[in-house]
């Protein structure tokens, strides 16, 4: 339950070496950087390595190549020595070549479109079988083509056909359009295209390319556009084929810029004094004897390796778990990390959230179904929640056993049958007894956590502490020893160091942790303002030790709903248990209820739990370890 201890390295040589050392040594290495600047604030001689970052547009340029390639990013070997101007040219090239053939194919796509467009409006001129070049440069009539609502044209259809300078020939009609042309006597041509304009008649343009009769013209357009979509294919072979050409060189080259990258911005945390460089990190205590060989095998450098403690810094968090903790690491970073100096949950947060999921949620069939979901979601889907799911399941399906209730059947196995006898009041009262072990737990780990961090607070005086313990299990036990027996502890010699004295020293807590810290300056300012909000502080943390235990009265109340959900659905499904309802209704409580249970353990997990002994201020371990296969752009 510990994390990963640390130790602080400080490397130092010639200022020309920074950028080779961080190659081999920092980069793709377990060194956590910290800022030497900020470390060494108080040294006045150390100036800033940082300097324009040239190989960020670089790298942002070859992953947009990539996007533009279709190719995703992936590692691929890379030589050393390579020259950012001649990457510069290879990227320019590639980006050159695939201008030209978008603007080809934007071309190409455009001139289709407007063939399409072409063919739309000829076809509604089908039925005309004349010449278009001969209807453009007829000598005494004008011709237009267009379209106008159809009930404009019903309504001047007998005007048009009373005139003798026009004469109009519908074609088509379609969405309440009427299509067709108009041929009007030139020397009244603009009055004739004002009548119909006031007819909202709408001209469509020919294009003055199309020659022949409108049938033939749609016959060449379709022909044209086949040629389109021919040449679009095969530029599109091409693009491919130049993919599949610069493929290895171009992750070569990102690969390389991707390292570059990392070693530039290593900058930022290095420092230098008029001939050497300064670099200063955490490496994790297993990893130090490799990391340290590889700076003596470099040779020219000099280091110096700090305990944790030895430093004024808090080191960086690496979480160290077995196989059920790193399954439920991800809920715990919801809550937040562990402080390096306190004890990593995640295990025993793994634990307890199987056994009250099982416990609320107990049932053969379902448990067996949840993780057969589970697994699906986490090697199908590769989601990390599936995993939680199948842990989950599994407890389920062990409770089950324990309730003897397979599917909501409860007469196929023997077990702790919930709603027979009083069980319903001992599976309260062992939830009410759980929470007073789990939360006289977590107090514990709250007086080892105060042990780490030389914290008296959190040892002797806090509500979560030793005082609070002894007060919160004396409580319980005098009251129970009352109930069973008849005998009351609560007698002043009982209730003065048992009850009494705790109370006074959570109530004294700020003063006390100074004094046993050894400061001077212990003595609080206002006796009177420390009585009034220790006080509220107390009055709080009893409320607190009441609601927390009556809290886990949830655990045993989901099982009892569980089993009267089951029982309900079985009354659903009738005597002759139709197979629908019992499959139906089964779904519905394995989705529902169990998101709701999963929900309810995590909330007992964070506030109940959680809240008495986790810090969660810790800063994650984060190496520059590169990911070749995320973008950087």
């Amino acid at each position: 339950m510990s994390v990963q201890a640390m130790k602080f390295v400080t490397v130092t040589g010639p200022l020309p070496e920074f950028e080779a050392v961080v190659r081999q040594c920092v980069v793709d290495r377990p060194f956590h950087p910290e800022s030497v600047l900020q470390v060494m604030h108080r040294n006045n001689h150390l100036r800033s390595l940082n300097m324009p970052n040239q190989v960020i547009p670089l790298l942002r340029q070859a992953e947009e190549v990539l996007t533009r390639l279709e190719l995703e990013p992936e590692y691929r070997p890379f030589a050393e020595g390579a020259d950012l101007e001649e990457g510069q040219r290879y990227l320019d090239d590639l980006t050159q070549q695939l201008d030209q053939m978008d603007q080809w194919e934007e071309a190409l796509r455009q001139e289709e479109a407007d063939d399409r467009s072409s063919v739309s409006q000829l076809e509604k001129l089908a039925g005309i079988s004349v010449q278009l070049d001969t209807l453009r440069n007829m000598d005494h009539l004008s011709f237009r083509f267009g379209h106008l609502p159809e009930d404009s044209y019903r309504t001047f259809s007998e005007v048009l056909d009373k005139r003798e300078d026009c004469f109009f020939f519908p074609t088509h009609t379609e969405n309440n359009q009427v299509y067709g042309c108009y041929f009007a006597l030139k020397a009244r041509e603009e009055k004739v295209d004002a009548l119909f304009d006031s007819m909202h008649f709408v001209p469509v343009p020919l294009d003055e390319r199309l020659g022949g009769t409108a049938q033939e013209a749609i016959e060449a357009l379709r022909h044209e556009m086949e040629d389109d979509e021919q040449t679009l294919g095969q530029l599109k072979n091409q693009r491919q084929e130049l993919a599949q050409q610069q493929k290895d060189h171009l992750l070569s080259l990102r690969s390389w810029l991707c390292r570059e990258n990392q070693v530039m911005e290593m900058r930022r945390f290095g420092a230098r004094s008029k001939e050497t460089f300064y670099l200063m990190g955490w490496v994790p205590e297993d990893d130090l004897p490799e990391f340290l060989a590889r700076v003596d095998a470099y040779g020219k450098l000099d280091y110096v390796v700090d305990k944790a403690e030895e430093t004024e810094l808090t080191p960086p968090t690496k979480l160290k778990n077995s196989l059920l903790g790193r399954i439920f690491e991800p809920f715990l970073r919801m809550y937040g990390l562990p402080n390096y100096h306190e004890y990593d949950p995640s295990s025993f947060m793994a634990i307890t959230y199987c056994i009250f999921f099982g416990i609320m949620f107990g049932d053969v069939g379902q448990g067996i179904g949840l993780a057969l979901i589970g697994l699906f979601l986490a090697t199908k889907k590769h989601m990390w929640l599936g995993k939680i799911i199948v842990c989950c399941g599994i407890s389920s399906t062990i409770f089950g056993f324990v309730y003897g209730s397979v599917f909501g059947f409860e007469d196929i196995l023997p077990g702790f049958k919930i709603l027979e006898g009083n069980n319903v009041v001992y599976l309260l009262v062992a939830s009410l007894a759980m929470g007073v072990v789990m939360l006289a737990f977590v107090m514990v780990l709250n007086v080892l956590n105060g042990i780490r961090q030389h914290d008296f607070d959190k040892i002797f005086f806090g509500p979560n502490g030793l005082a609070g313990m002894v007060f919160y299990l004396g409580l319980i036990i005098a009251a129970m020893v009352t109930l069973l027996t008849g005998f009351s502890l609560f007698r002043v010699w009982y209730v003065l160091p048992v009850l009494v004295l705790p109370l006074v020293l959570i109530l004294f807590r700020e003063p006390l942790s100074a004094l046993a810290e050894g400061k001077e300056d212990w003595k609080p300012e206002s006796l009177g303002a420390l009585l009034v909000s220790g006080f509220f502080e107390l009055f709080e943390t009893l409320l607190s030790f009441l609601t927390n235990t009556l809290s886990f009265l949830r655990v045993g109340a989901y099982a009892i709903t569980h089993v009267c959900l089951m029982l309900v659905i079985h009354t659903m499904a009738g005597a002759n248990l139709n197979p629908i309802v019992l499959i139906l209704g089964n779904l519905f409580v394995m989705g529902f209820e169990g998101l709701l249970v999963g929900i309810q353990v995590l909330r007992l997990e964070f506030y109940e739990l959680f809240g008495r002994f986790y810090q969660d201020s810790g800063r994650e371990y984060s190496p520059r370890i590169i990911d070749y296969t995320a973008k950087n752009s």
